[in-house]
């Protein structure tokens, strides 16, 4: 009966998860005329993950995950194409591998979602799923990932982080064979907070422990309302050996990125020892993309806006003072209802200058948003660096990644390029030495290897 009650869950989920594959692809083709067609896709897709979710809840309850149902012992990639030419970044070859053993996403326009990084001297690479599935392998076979066991469904419980869009992991970071997990978190019924648990990086069982938790969370209920994508943040990243660095974002309630004793809103430095916090960095909407530079001492971060007014920007000397990059007094984009009340328009008017008010502008915006995610340096002098852009419009460039370099002072952008991908950006990372970039493309559930070619 066991072996019967697997065939069965197995027909049923190779039905969803082909159902969301011609959505998908549905949905790439999109033009005017079919704009009736693709919203019932879209709604059929909906329904299919919440079906997919409750599947997925009841295995739960037996003791049971689905995603071992589909591949107990890893996570398979499939090779679809090697050392292709990435037209614009000539100096790099372009392979790419795709699976279909990754459930859950963090978008609906995205099949699967993970995040990414290098351990073991960037021999080996760690894949952390949307939902909490890590596995690792050699970077000579990327078509085969090994599952590790782990203890977080015993420290994380609530149902939204497994079945949720919005929940989630938000990143990991390896360092000094630490593994370092953030994800929004349920403080208490209705009150989302953002965690990072740690565990010593281990190839058969991560026994995770709470690391840092916001000094509060965001009640659901609040005169600005609530979205839990817009507090993702959750980028970790080293300061130095002591410290790290790590991003809010405000989830939906904006006047915490201006209140100097929240945590949301920000970026924050995080003592390794003892836990404790400190603001770097205020007014902040939602910090996806983060980088920090020990030669020049400088953070650059991209950021989320409302309806256009995609930030990135630059912190020269961020230790000297708390600087505030002006959300949601000062944006380029725009709210994206238009009722809003006195009162919110009053605390979050998005004024069209930062420096007017006071804030720090950013060094480029993009307005139409490009869905702005991870950035990563390309050369020792932290002058270049890749950006990527998630969304859905080519026509805004999205779907791909963006170039900049920077002049010697590091405070202005005096080249840009974009290189179309037609995939979702959700994470990437570069090795030491700068020849190898790795991308979790998230339309296609698919791994990236950009190399350098001598």
């Amino acid at each position: 009966m066991k072996v019967k009650a697997n065939y069965i869950y197995l027909i049923i989920i190779a039905f969803l998860i082909a159902l969301l594959i011609i959505g998908h692809q549905i949905n790439k083709k999109s033009s005017a005329s079919k704009k009736n067609e693709i919203s019932n896709i879209v709604n059929q897709l909906k329904t299919r993950n919440n079906q997919l979710a409750k599947i997925q809840k009841k295995l739960f309850e037996d003791g049971k995950n689905l995603n071992d149902i589909i591949n107990k012992k890893g996570i398979t990639f499939k090779n679809i194409f090697k050392d292709k030419k990435l037209n614009g970044l000539n100096n790099f070859s372009y392979s790419k591998y795709s699976t279909k053993d990754i459930l859950f996403n963090g978008n609906r326009g995205a099949t699967g979602t993970a995040y990414i990084d290098f351990y073991n001297d960037d021999k080996n690479l760690l894949i952390a799923t949307y939902d909490g599935i890590f596995a690792f392998t050699n970077l000579n076979n990327l078509e085969n990932f090994v599952k590790i066991d782990s203890n977080i469904n015993s420290i994380i419980k609530y149902d939204k982080f497994y079945f949720h869009e919005q929940y989630g992991i938000k990143d990991i970071h390896i360092d000094n064979n630490k593994l370092y997990v953030s994800y929004i978190g349920e403080r208490k019924d209705n009150c989302y907070d953002l965690k990072i648990i740690f565990s010593e990086l281990n190839e058969k069982f991560l026994d995770f422990n709470l690391f840092y938790q916001t000094l509060n969370c965001v009640d659901k209920n609040n005169n600005h309302g609530f979205w839990a994508h817009q507090g993702a943040g959750g980028r970790i990243v080293n300061l130095d050996s002591s410290n790290l660095l790590f991003t809010t974002g405000d989830f939906r309630n904006r006047p915490l990125s201006q209140d100097i004793k929240s945590d949301f809103g920000k970026i924050l430095k995080i003592n390794i020892q003892n836990k404790n916090s400190e603001i770097v960095s205020m007014g902040h909407r939602n910090p996806q993309g983060l980088y920090y530079s020990k030669k020049f001492d400088f953070i650059l971060s991209t950021e989320h806006g409302p309806k256009g007014g995609d930030e990135i920007n630059i912190n020269n000397k961020p230790f000297l003072n708390v600087k505030n990059f002006g959300w949601p007094i000062s944006s380029y984009g725009e709210h994206y209802a238009k009722n809003y009340s006195d009162k919110i328009l009053k605390e979050a008017p998005l004024n069209k200058s930062h420096k007017k008010f006071g804030f720090e502008e950013p060094i480029k915006y993009f307005d139409p948003s490009i869905g702005i995610s991870q950035t990563i340096s390309l050369n020792e002098a932290d002058t270049e660096f890749l950006i990527g852009a998630m969304g859905n419009e080519i026509a805004d460039q999205d779907l791909g990644l963006h170039y900049i370099k920077l002049n010697e002072n590091r405070d202005k952008v005096i080249k840009h390029d974009y290189f179309l991908l037609n995939e979702r950006v959700r994470d990437m990372i570069v090795s030491k030495d700068k020849k190898l970039i790795i991308i979790f493309l998230e339309s296609t559930s698919s791994i990236s290897v950009l190399r350098k070619n001598s």
